[in-house]
């Protein structure tokens, strides 16, 4: 035993210095690490003024009249002039009926009904898409493997073995992390290893007698316990919910793929279903305004004559050699009150009344006037044609309502308009934070925040409804005033040094 007390007693130092050299180097390493954050006071909100429902309508009256001339049609003679009052069958307009090519009229309405379909099934499907996580963090999948690190045989209690007593030690075996044996240590009868070169004679003689009388030996095993990385899980850094894994083999070969998640992220599908929207909102007056021509070439008569179908004064004629055929080329009201139609999700009709007052936007001019709602429709909407309730449950169901205006507010009619309301008796103020500086643990939400120190201390805080899909009301755990670290990476190390930038562009 003498022989070993050495070695090991050698290898019993070297392994403190080791771990002691580890210890320093980590506190170091941790030393050196700085996390970057940001002030609330540029990335929160304090002042959430309110939910703000949006639609889109077409401007229209109860009482009017609006003709269009399509591409290609020769108008022959005009009979009225702006502010000329006509009676219903009177004749306002002749155009060469030949000129009126109803049949591919007709063709181009169904083609136009055919994108505008299409349209509404993209938006419909982006509505119903469920999005991607918008940030992906990854933790290592660390797993406690115990393997034989060695075996002792010792002769049992009664037996004999040459000169070796009862108990004794004869030898032991040694093993790696793999299971393989690595080397094999004998033992003279006085308990002094046997050295490989030197005693080789006698470790082979004593080999053969140890094979010879195996039943004679007790096997003491010796095991090792370690922590081994065997892969890792991949989570949605909002919600903490395991989307995916990696496994590792023994030799760092992939035995489990983690595909990435495919689709939109939050953010991105917000922006999708906004173009969609404004998409279909064209694709929408593409399609009525060619509804109108066909309609309006049906109505003509033989002889080319278009007649007044409501008494009232004209209101718009466009000049017949230089028109717009995108817009009514001529418009007869039989009254001076417009109004428009929109929708608003059904989370929205305990806060919209009849009375309420809206602004509209024109696209075109850009002209915006009030209106104010005379009707709210008591079942919902089972049109495709509006897809607009604000920032409410898209899959929500939405309810029509008309609200009035005045026409010298300058917005014709048949224009497109945009149509916002915000709703009364909402909730606001309050702290918004975006949703990435949040984490969740057992223990609930948290955030990672610069203490006064400026050191990085991890914070659980309160948490209320979500806002857009972006921002968390915080009830609790922060002000204004505090600054915050993206919660991953150094951003996720609590104790270490703070820098304040500008932003987080780095993450």
């Amino acid at each position: 035993m003498k022989k070993l007390l050495k070695p090991v007693l050698i290898i019993v130092i070297v392994a403190a210095l080791v771990v002691g050299g580890l210890v320093t180097g980590y506190r170091y390493n941790q030393s050196k690490k700085v996390a970057q954050v940001v002030s609330l006071q540029d990335n929160a909100m304090d002042g959430y003024w309110g939910d703000n429902i949006t639609s889109y309508g077409m401007v229209t009256s109860d009482k009017a009249q609006s003709v269009y001339i399509a591409t290609g049609t020769e108008i022959t003679g005009i009979n009225v002039a702006e502010g000329d009052h006509v009676n219903a069958g009177d004749v306002v307009l002749t155009v060469k009926k030949e000129t009126q090519d109803i049949d591919n009229k007709t063709l181009e309405v169904e083609r136009t009904r055919q994108i505008y379909n299409a349209a509404v099934t993209k938006l419909t499907r982006l509505q119903n898409a469920t999005p991607i996580p918008e940030y992906i963090s990854s933790s290592a999948d660390t797993r406690t493997r115990t393997y034989v690190n060695s075996k002792t045989y010792s002769l049992k209690d009664g037996e004999t073995f040459g000169d070796y007593s009862s108990g004794h030690i004869v030898y032991e075996e040694y093993f790696d992390s793999t299971g393989e044996l690595s080397s094999t240590v004998y033992y003279d009868k006085n308990g002094i290893a046997l050295d490989e070169d030197e005693d080789a004679t006698e470790i082979a003689e004593l080999q053969s007698d140890i094979s010879a009388n195996s039943d004679k030996f007790d096997c003491a095993t010796n095991e090792t316990s370690e922590e081994v990385t065997v892969g890792t899980f991949y989570y949605n850094a909002e919600t903490g919910e395991v989307i995916g894994h990696e496994g590792i083999g023994a030799d760092g070969e992939v035995t489990e793929r983690y595909n990435p998640p495919e689709g939109y992220k939050p953010s991105e599908l917000k922006k999708a279903i906004e173009d969609a929207e404004n998409d279909l909102k064209q694709k929408d007056l593409d399609l009525r305004r060619a509804e109108h021509e066909l309609q309006d070439m049906k109505n003509t008569s033989d002889s080319g004559e278009i007649v007044a179908k409501v008494s009232g004064t004209v209101s718009k004629v466009q000049d017949k050699d230089n028109y717009n055929n995108t817009k009514p080329f001529m418009i007869i009201t039989a009254t001076d009150e417009y109004y428009i139609s929109g929708s608003i999700g059904e989370f929205y009709l305990d806060s919209v009344n009849v009375g309420d007052v809206v602004s509209i936007s024109s696209w075109e001019t850009g002209n915006s006037a009030e209106a104010t709602i005379t009707s709210i429709s008591d079942t919902p909407n089972t049109d495709n044609n509006n897809f607009y309730s604000g920032n409410g449950n898209s899959n929500s169901s939405n309810y029509e309502f008309k609200a009035s205006f005045d026409k010298s507010s300058g917005i014709e009619l048949d224009s497109a308009v945009d149509i916002s309301i915000t709703p009364s008796n909402q909730e606001t103020g309050g702290l918004y934070i975006p949703s990435y500086f949040i984490r969740k643990d057992n223990s609930g939400s948290y955030v990672m925040r610069m203490d006064e120190s400026s050191h990085l201390e991890k914070v659980y805080v309160k948490v209320g409804k979500t806002l857009w899909g972006e921002m968390i009301e915080i009830k609790d755990g922060l002000t204004m005033d505090d600054y915050l670290a993206f919660p991953y990476g150094n951003g996720a190390i609590s104790g270490i040094k703070c820098e304040i930038t500008d932003s987080l562009s780095d993450y």
